[in-house]
């Protein structure tokens, strides 16, 4: 069930810095620095492969509406049925950022609660005190604004007087000495930790609470396939939150995740536009702009009513179930009938005891059968109604009615899931569940997509790990490969080629700066310029709607439209006491009037950005614009050095082809560009939009939050119309230009990135070739080469040992095939290896 897909790969990503190690320490030990410099550039390029960090690992966030299921879907994920609370009473059940991670240290589960300062909270009370002074409002929705500011204050103090708001926090020792901490808790059984921490992580009946006082939570769970893979969960109660430092903290999971995990009940997902109906249509648009992969969830599949799926899908089998249930029925009637016979003879001393006993079994083995059908049939509508909600997402994918008229991400994945079925099936309910046990409506936990779900997360997480083993090996495999050409080719020097080579490596560096000043261009030209270009109309439709959406809050509710209406008084006091974002319980969405006007502005820019910004987009510039001109570069530079030797050295010729197949392997450094000098940045590029705006206007909800009194409310909406006036068309330049300059310092680092990856493959050119113009009247900076023909051999040995133990774990074999294959993997140094044996002499002897 919960596979280690990756531990094959972790478990080889050590034995990189393993044996780096100690080639370094051998090389340490074997030449002085003094007598060989090349020596000490190697030392630091094994350095840095062995530095490279733990292998990588994704965080994916879980989002969805209160009661769709993310909790229960999250215990199912890691087999931990007990591990966060359910919404089992109808209420939303997680309250504050909650993140799962392996425990790397105990076989416990550990929570570590991270409070609030004593400055974040003190201003949050100041704020919910305004709130609580307006309990004199005449309808529901202002009503609800105070009632949630009361709830929220009396949860953590208790019964309070709005008076003594102010004192609570100095009064209240305990809790003002709590703030600012980490609490850590621990516990070697789930529910019992999940006790510990529910009132830190959760709105329960307990007289005291403490979730409005929590940052956030971070859950360590021990023996978690899913998490020992290197996946992160993050359970997101939303974005919104009254308290800008836990509101900050789910932004920054929101900006930052590999994966989006989009939690939503399957009755809603019938409907085409799940994602951007859950999202809503702003916080979509940043999702496509960031290029975030994006899962879908489609949960409590096991809620199902056949007779509708049969209709509305035109199920083929319908016929023969209604046969089927009509021969159970006349069958069932036949065996009442003889029951009822039997009985009536009984009376007369006609029947006797065993026949009775025979229909009575027949008539249970019947029951049995009819039930068993009806399950099966049951267990084929859910899947085929699974089938149907999926494909009907996909068409919508691969179909949009204009290239920007999208409801989802492009590479979207659908899973129907049943958290409860899955648990049932896989028997992991404890003897105090028996009560919520229910027969299971799929018939294998296969069926309820839970482990698949699981799999594909594995397998993103695998994927990158892949890659950075792919990194480790690569840079190793050329600096070992490095080092034998250096030593072996330090008997071939010839003097007089020093010149004519080293002019073939300053024109490899000439046409390598070619290449990044070509790409310079074809980035300025194509990309950069039309951005710039659509900044310009950006900048003048945000400012040409800025009036519209100040307007917009200041108009009459409309009760049946509520995004074409205005705000409650309350609510709109409530929204720019915390600078412009509010999440209200009354109208069940989140009030955001920094994205409200920064929106025209993003849904301008996106047309561009979300294109422009793609891996694939990038992946075809680096292939057209560097690696196609670098490979053409490296070919020559080889056919030069082959013709400058003319030699007919077979074994030489044969080193310089693979001088060329080696250094051509390295521009698959290129690859990970885009990732390491792009993706996290333009993000962070878009992210800003909004917070700029906001801190743009400020000053305006500050004088708002001043205004008490008779007609402070429309003092209010008279101060934001006119803040808007005077700050819009500055304000909006000043973005742009903001925008401007981050693009052009994206573009330099992706340049730059190019540059260092070009930079190293000549240097490490360089070193291999460099014993060509070396002869052994001269210092070839080697002690002896009776040590470099020692060095050679232990080298080689090493590292075929080491290639020989290189293969892929598979994602799809059983856990336990899985771990004794990791079990098998050569851990390097391998023992007894002469590499090893060199590395201890020379450490008993020290340095010669």
């Amino acid at each position: 069930m919960n596979t280690p897909v990756s531990s094959a790969h972790i478990s080889r990503i050590g034995a990189y810095k393993a044996i780096a190690l100690s080639t370094r320490d051998v090389i340490v030990k074997t030449y002085t620095t003094s007598k060989w410099p090349t020596g000490l550039t190697l030392r630091k390029d094994l350095e840095k492969i062995r530095q490279q960090g733990d292998p990588p690992e994704i965080t994916v966030a879980v989002y969805g509406d209160t009661g769709a299921g993310k909790s229960s879907l999250l215990n199912a994920l890691l087999d931990q049925p007990s591990l966060l609370p359910t919404a089992g009473m109808g209420r939303a059940c997680t309250s504050v950022v909650i993140k799962i991670e392996e425990n790397k240290t105990s076989s416990d589960f550990e929570a570590d609660i991270e409070f609030l300062t004593a400055e974040e909270w003190k201003k949050e009370l100041n704020v919910l005190k305004h709130d609580l002074d307006q309990s004199d409002s005449d309808n529901e929705e202002d009503a609800g604004v105070c009632d949630a500011a009361h709830a929220k204050v009396a949860a953590v103090y208790g019964d309070f007087k709005s008076k003594d708001l102010g004192i609570l926090l100095e009064r209240n020792k305990d809790i003002l000495e709590q703030l600012g901490t980490v609490m850590q808790m621990g516990d070697s059984n789930a529910r019992d930790l999940q006790d510990k921490i529910r009132t830190f992580s959760e709105t329960t009946d307990d007289e005291r609470q403490f979730w409005p006082l929590v940052k956030q939570v971070v859950l360590k769970v021990p023996d978690s396939g899913l998490c020992r893979s290197g996946v992160n969960l993050v359970d997101l109660p939303g974005v919104g939150d009254s308290n800008p430092a836990r509101e900050n903290v789910a932004r920054k999971y929101m900006q930052t995740c590999d994966v989006l995990l989009i939690v939503t009940k399957i009755q809603r997902a019938v409907d085409n536009k799940t994602v951007k109906h859950t999202l809503g249509d702003k916080l979509f648009r940043q999702l496509l702009m960031d290029h975030t992969k994006t899962v879908v969830a489609c949960t409590h599949t096991d809620d199902v009513k056949p007779s509708e799926v049969i209709k509305t899908l035109k199920l083929p089998q319908a016929a023969e179930w209604t046969a089927e249930g009509q021969r159970y029925k006349k069958e069932e009637q036949v065996l009442q009938q003889k029951l009822a016979d039997l009985k009536r003879d009984k009376q007369v001393g006609c029947s006797s005891e065993t026949e009775e006993n025979s229909l009575i079994q027949q008539k249970q083995r019947l029951h049995a059968a009819k039930d068993q059908f009806k399950r099966e049939k049951t267990s084929t509508c859910a899947v085929k109604r699974n089938e149907f909600v999926r494909n009907n997402i996909l068409h919508k994918i691969s179909s949009p009615s204009t290239p920007h008229d999208q409801d989802y991400p492009l590479d979207l994945k659908v899973f129907c899931v049943s958290s409860s079925d899955y648990i049932n099936l896989s028997n992991l309910l404890i003897c105090d569940d028996d009560d919520d046990d229910k027969p299971p409506v799929f018939l294998s936990t296969e069926d309820t997509e839970i482990p698949g779900l699981r799999t594909y997360l594995q397998e993103l997480v695998w994927e990158k790990q892949k890659k950075h083993r792919m990194s480790l090996q690569n840079d190793f495999q050329a600096i070992i490969y490095g080092i034998l050409m250096y030593l072996i080719n330090s008997k071939r020097g010839r003097k007089a080629l020093k010149e004519e080579l080293k002019r073939h490596l300053d024109t490899l560096r000439d046409e390598g700066q070619l290449i990044l000043n070509e790409l310079d261009s074809h980035l300025q030209s194509s990309w950069f310029a039309v951005l710039d270009a659509t900044l310009d109309e950006a900048t003048q439709e945000a400012i040409r709607r800025a009036r519209h959406a100040v307007e917009l809050w200041a108009r009459p509710v409309n009760k049946r439209q509520r995004g074409q209406g205005g705000l409650h008084s309350n609510t709109y006091k409530a929204t720019v006491r915390r600078l412009g974002i509010f999440r209200s319980s009354g109208i069940g969405y989140i009030i955001n009037m920094n994205q409200d006007l920064a929106d025209p502005f993003v849904k301008i820019l996106s047309k561009e950005w979300t294109p422009r910004f793609s891996e694939q987009a990038w992946i075809v510039t680096v292939q057209s614009k560097i690696k196609e001109p670098a490979s053409i570069a490296i070919t020559r530079f080889t056919e030069a050095i082959m013709k400058s030797l003319g030699d007919s050295d077979a074994t030489l010729l044969k080193d310089l082809t693979q001088l060329k197949t080696d250094t051509l392997g390295k521009l698959t450094r290129l690859d990970s560009l885009w990732e390491k000098t792009i993706d996290r940045q333009q993000r962070a590029v878009t992210h800003m939009i909004t917070d700029f705006v906001q801190e743009q206007m400020k000053g305006a909800y500050e004088l708002c939050m001043k205004e008490e009194g008779p007609g402070a409310f429309n003092r209010m909406k008279d101060i934001m119309a006119n803040t808007i006036d005077q700050l819009k068309s500055n304000m909006f330049q000043q973005l742009k230009n903001k925008i401007t300059v981050s693009l052009d310092q994206l573009k330099k680092g992706f340049i730059s990135g190019a540059k260092e990856i070009l930079e190293d493959i000549v240097e490490d050119t360089e070193k291999q070739i460099m014993p060509l113009w070396q002869t052994q009247d001269e210092p070839i900076y080697l002690e002896t080469l009776d040590k470099s023909e020692g060095l050679i051999q232990t080298l080689s040995e090493d590292f075929a040992k080491y290639k020989n133990g290189l293969h892929e774990p598979d994602c799809h074999q059983s856990s336990s095939s899985l771990k004794r294959q990791a079990g098998d993997i050569p851990t390097f140094p391998v023992p007894g290896s002469k590499l090893v044996k060199l590395s201890e002499e020379r450490e008993k002897s020290g340095p010669e």
